[in-house]
């Protein structure tokens, strides 16, 4: 008869394995993280063309573009979603009564989870630049913005989730995955410009608001 004899792990190939496994659990996680943060930015490029559409074919009909939600304007049941009152974002102007896309309040994939947060800071960034113009005669950095954006400007915040960077006395950094897929900056779309990573004009954009 034969008696077999198994041999067990020492401690040193027992670490050994174990580091191997850390080590792998570590780059899947990374990937993971990453072709997140990657989807999560190919929809807001995507919502913010969707929006685009929208926003260009509402100004075709009235030569204007669609009004923001904004507290500014006093009217707390236009401004509000579900009794919610939202400032700074996409109005229901966009749809309603005529559907130019089939939900004006869209949520920012990089926030939609926060619901902590007040719900138009989960929502895009939406501005009517004209009105900040008209708002604000003696400001030099609205009109910068508008001769940049042009009428209006959309905005996600990005990965690092934070909307203003006291950038530029504004939340003027555009995000730029070739600094890093997980960098400072917003993404943002305007009138006058596509979703990328252009620079606005400095110091044109330095001028109080």
């Amino acid at each position: 008869m034969f008696r077999s004899h198994h041999k067990g792990l020492t401690i040193i190939e027992l670490m050994i394995v174990v580091g191997i496994i850390l080590i792998l659990a570590g780059v899947a996680s990374e990937n993971y993280i990453a072709a997140s943060f990657r989807a999560k930015i190919a929809r807001v490029q995507s919502d913010h063309r969707t929006l685009r559409v929208g926003i260009e074919a509402y100004s075709a009909d009235y030569n204007r573009p669609p009004r923001m939600a904004h507290q500014r304007y006093g009217d707390s049941e236009f401004d509000s979603i579900g009794g919610v009152q939202v400032s700074g974002v996409m109005s229901k102007a966009l749809s309603t009564p005529v559907a130019y896309v089939t939900s004006a309040y869209l949520l920012d994939p990089f926030m939609e989870r926060n619901t902590t947060a007040p719900l138009d800071q989960r929502l895009y960034t939406y501005q009517v630049i004209a009105e900040y113009v008209r708002w604000n005669p003696k400001s030099t950095f609205w009109p910068a913005a508008e001769k940049f954006y042009g009428d209006w400007r959309l905005a996600g915040v990005g990965p690092d989730l934070v909307f203003d960077h006291k950038f530029a006395n504004s939340a003027q950094l555009p995000y730029d995955p070739t600094n890093g897929l997980i960098s400072l900056g917003n993404v943002w779309t305007g009138q006058k410009k596509g979703t990328d990573s252009s620079l606005p004009p400095i110091p044109d954009l330095l001028g109080s608001h």
